[in-house]
């Protein structure tokens, strides 16, 4: 947050923002059903305040969806709540049926959210009726989000998302225009963001590395140090994963 203060002040910060509000302006005249997809953490915040600034803008209207699973971090729901509340607009929260847990153990060899999962059926169905999709995807995370950005730009047309138009205003943020934006508009963290970091130092596109907000059973995700942030932040979240993927004791 203090880099954030800092950098709120600089004249590239508030260029990059003054065209993703532009941005998102256009495609908002663009399309009459917009969506914001709302993770509850630091970018998917961030977009939700951005998208709701070029909605005044342009005197239109968009919703916000979450999806909710006993496999969200704890305070994802309330976060989401309160991003909303600061904004104006009622969360459409979608809360899955079964267990991820149990998901993640009687299928051994995929994730249990992915594009043939969960998540992404509950995205499609929500879709039925949109046009577009405003995701707070950003390329410095890891290089294969800045290979998908380099070819697809920042507004591409999704099948896995349900035949409909996406946008990614935040494409080239970096770490600390997000921390900028978040201090500035005072906009809500969830608590995740005050634990214990694992994985410091910088990715491969040099940003510093920082606690990432994902499913607790998302299986890339244990394959990146989730397992060990885990076991240190959420040693009771970590136990119950262990029952059902036994697998996970190998990774701390």
């Amino acid at each position: 947050m203090e880099i954030g203060r800092i950098h709120s002040n600089s004249a590239r910060f508030k260029t990059k923002w003054n065209k993703a509000v532009e941005l998102c302006a256009e495609q908002l005249t663009l399309h009459k059903n917009a969506y914001v997809a709302c993770s509850g953490g630091k970018d998917s915040n961030v977009l939700a305040f951005l998208v709701a600034e070029a909605a005044k803008m342009t005197g239109t209207a968009f919703k916000l969806w979450c999806h909710i699973s006993d496999a969200s971090f704890p305070g994802t729901e309330e976060t989401v709540i309160n991003v909303c509340k600061a904004i104006g607009v009622e969360p459409d929260i979608f809360r899955s049926p079964f267990s991820a847990y149990e998901k993640l153990a009687a299928d051994k060899q995929k994730r249990a959210f992915g594009k043939s999962g969960a998540y992404f059926d509950s995205v499609r169905e929500y879709a039925k009726d949109k046009d577009l999709c405003f995701t707070g995807v950003r390329a410095y995370e890891s290089k294969r989000r800045m290979r998908a950005a380099r070819v697809k730009g920042q507004v591409f047309r999704s099948e896995s998302m349900g035949h409909i138009d996406c946008c990614y205003p935040l494409l080239w943020f970096r770490l600390e225009d997000v921390a900028a934006a978040t201090y500035m508009l005072n906009i809500p963290i969830h608590p995740i963001y005050g634990k214990q970091p694992i994985d410091m130092g910088k990715n491969a596109n040099g940003e510093d590395r920082f606690i990432r907000l994902g499913y607790i059973t998302s299986r890339d995700l244990l394959d990146k140090g989730t397992a060990v942030f885990l076991q240190v932040n959420y040693p009771d979240i970590f136990n119950k994963l262990r029952e059902f993927f036994p697998d996970i004791g190998a990774k701390v």
